[in-house]
């Protein structure tokens, strides 16, 4: 039987939630689980239900095979995808300065 590697799991969860701005205490809030049990998952210290993982996923708007299957060889990929998650969580005021802020950096590459 083959499991999964809490550790890495964790760490992901642990970047995703940090990338969307939320507390260790936020995150358990909204999955309706005491601290240190969100906490402990983050360190890879236990496993979780399936209950949880989907709880979890929802919260960090992805899907459980990103958590738990996705190859990470490519980080650039990731990190992309999570600040489109992270600006899809702004105002629209602040995701208008986002953009025109890439604009003159890419401007400046030229």
């Amino acid at each position: 039987m083959m499991g999964y590697d809490k550790k890495t799991v964790g760490a992901e969860i642990r970047r995703r939630r940090l990338a969307l701005g939320l507390t260790q205490e936020q995150a358990a809030e909204k999955i309706d689980r005491a601290l240190r049990f969100y906490a402990r998952i983050e360190l890879g210290d236990v496993g979780m239900s399936v209950d949880t993982l989907l709880e979890i996923c929802a919260m960090l708007k992805t899907t459980p095979d990103s958590l738990l299957l996705e190859h990470r060889d490519n980080d650039d990929a990731t990190d992309l995808d999570l600040f489109i998650e992270s600006l899809s969580n702004c105002t629209p005021e602040h995701q208008a300065t986002i953009i025109e802020l890439g604009r003159v950096y890419l401007r400046s590459m030229k």
